[in-house]
């Protein structure tokens, strides 16, 4: 069953921010998903002025 958990990146490991229930040396798959605050952060400006509508539609492209 899929679960999502918020992680750190140190050192080249991925370090798990709460308790996750797996046997030691398993194998997962994960998939990286940046914090919208940081892409926001990321573009922010680059776009000139812009409306609400037009922002919210980047982000979600950007998040792609």
């Amino acid at each position: 069953m899929p679960k999502v958990i918020e992680v750190i990146y140190e050192n080249g490991v991925f370090k798990p921010l709460e308790n996750v229930d797996l046997k030691d040396k398993a194998k997962l798959k994960i998939a990286i998903i940046k914090d919208r605050k940081d892409v926001v952060k990321l573009y922010r400006g680059i776009l000139g002025k812009a409306k609400v509508e037009e922002l919210k539609e980047f982000e979600e492209e950007a998040l792609m």
